[in-house]
């Protein structure tokens, strides 16, 4: 299959059961046709499609800062992911690399800044039942220890792939964790702390993104193998669809974010 297939199956993919049931196939053809890897900025829709298609509550209902948390721990598994996969893979990119680090560090750091606040009126005792949610990623991480002694015993690609598993468990606990805190524990706000840092935080994952995408032009002429040694193109897209979502969720939060200062 060429790369173009590859990229249709991948965007398909990020689209829920029941469209790809009725609409998958004629979607796929026109995105062939559209000749697709030849226009980012298509591909770019087709993402914020799928992101629009899965709905739910989160899309519909959550607070900003709810979103954005969700946001952060899908980037962070995919950051998590492109790490892994620039392993085996010297020399090449690395000044993309190094964009994809600094611009996810200052997305972090931001999305701190918003939700530091609220950190603050915990400490100051304004819901002390909120502790035991603070709980939940240490508690993970102990648990991902565990599970790091079971897969290195099991070994292979059922190891990794019940280490990946427990990783993405331990990051979307912490991620729920996170919200249900901010929920609980609301917290007077400078007025343009949250629109501010959730913009920066959209503008980091946006960046690291785009990083991402460069640097695996740069690297795809070396051969570089992907996860479970398989062929770089696949992995890396995949991460890329995993990378632009999160940046579209941010995106939702940051611009509902201003639209409740305004």
């Amino acid at each position: 299959m060429s790369g173009d297939g590859r990229l249709v199956r991948v965007l398909v993919a990020c689209y829920p059961a029941g469209w790809r049931r009725r609409y998958g196939d004629e979607y796929a053809q026109l995105l062939c046709d559209l000749r697709i890897h030849r226009r980012p900025g298509l591909i770019a829709d087709s993402l914020r499609g799928a992101v629009r298609a899965h709905g739910g509550v989160l899309m519909r209902n959550a607070a900003p800062m709810t979103v954005a948390v969700w946001a952060a721990g899908l980037f962070t598994v995919a950051g998590i992911g492109f790490a892994k996969l620039a392993e085996d893979i010297a020399g090449a990119g690395r000044t993309a690399y190094t964009i994809v680090v600094l611009a996810a560090g200052v997305a972090l750091l931001a999305l701190v800044a918003a939700a530091a606040p609220s950190g603050m009126a915990l400490l100051r005792g304004r819901d002390a039942g909120a502790w035991k949610y603070v709980a939940v990623p240490f508690a993970g991480t102990a648990l991902w220890f565990g599970v790091l002694g079971v897969a290195s015993a099991i070994g292979g690609p059922p190891g990794f792939l019940l280490l990946a598993a427990a990783g993405i468990a331990v990051v979307a606990a912490t991620a729920w964790a996170a919200g249900t805190v901010l929920r609980r524990v609301p917290a007077e706000q400078p007025p343009r702390l949250r629109p501010v840092a959730l913009i920066t935080v959209t503008g980091g994952m946006a960046l690291a993104t785009v990083a991402a995408l460069i640097w695996g032009l740069q690297v795809r002429s070396t051969g570089g193998l992907g996860f479970l040694a398989t062929p770089l193109l696949p992995s890396w897209l995949g991460l890329m669809v995993a990378l632009g979502a999160a940046t579209v969720l941010a995106g939702v939060a940051g611009r509902r974010q201003l639209r409740a200062a305004s």
